[in-house]
């Protein structure tokens, strides 16, 4: 989703827009700040979310959820990368991260506190690593963007696909183990091509959400993706 956001990365050329820049190292402290900020918000909103029955809404429903779940997070994304203003891109990422938490609160009270613990340090730990690397690589990767962003379409066709044919019924677990396995990969790529990204725009505080967004979601898919490899169920 973060590789959607290309008119936020054209801003590179238009540094007399931004006339109040900080410096290098404040900038990205803000932007992993920023993206912390994001991730609470959604650890909070999963928090009041835990008891949600999702298995009450049936297969349909669920997939329902998700897809609202989905266009909400879209819609947030679209109104953060519009906007030059810190203000209404927070408003953005709002509709961004807490509709996600509401998501994620059932999945997680599904699984042990320990694997979810564990699974949140090594999702830290890949992001802290694969951002670094992305931030510091001198080239430019904007060459990225494209098979990233078709082999998300994929990914997302994909996995809208195999639960239509969880709702008739069929065996789909070995399908949706492979398809978590891509999108670890997938959106591993997305993490440096961000960070990469986020590195040549111009130092606003604006740019600093907008960079955070396409991070947080990396996170969030990259987390969720892990547990449900490597989470015990309770």
């Amino acid at each position: 989703m973060s590789a959607l956001k290309s008119d936020v990365w054209e801003r590179g050329d238009c540094v007399a827009e931004y006339m109040h820049e900080m410096s290098y190292r404040g900038y990205m402290f803000m932007v992993c700040l920023w993206t912390c900020v994001g991730i609470a918000a959604s650890a909070v909103a999963a928090y009041y979310a835990r008891d949600i029955d999702l298995a009450s809404f049936g297969t349909w429903g669920m997939l329902g959820f998700s897809i609202g779940v989905l266009l909400v997070a879209i819609c947030g994304t679209l109104i953060s990368s519009a906007s030059d203003n810190p203000a209404v891109s927070m408003l953005g990422y709002a509709l961004v991260t807490i509709p996600f938490g509401v998501l994620l609160g059932p999945i997680v009270a599904s699984y042990t506190a320990a694997s979810v613990l564990n699974v949140f340090i090594l999702t830290f730990v890949i992001v802290a690593v694969l951002g670094t690397v992305g931030a510091l690589i001198p080239q430019n990767l904007a060459h990225w963007g494209r098979p990233l962003l078709a082999g998300l379409v994929m990914l997302i066709v994909a996995l809208f696909g195999t639960t239509f044919l969880a709702a008739f019924g069929l065996p789909v677990s070995g399908l949706m183990t492979m398809l978590d396995w891509v999108g670890l990969f997938l959106f591993s790529a997305l993490v440096v091509y961000d960070l990469n990204r986020a590195a040549r725009l111009p130092r606003t505080q604006d740019n600093a959400i907008d960079s955070a967004v396409a991070i947080y979601l990396d996170f969030i898919n990259i987390f969720i993706r892990l547990l449900s490899i490597m989470g015990q169920k309770k």
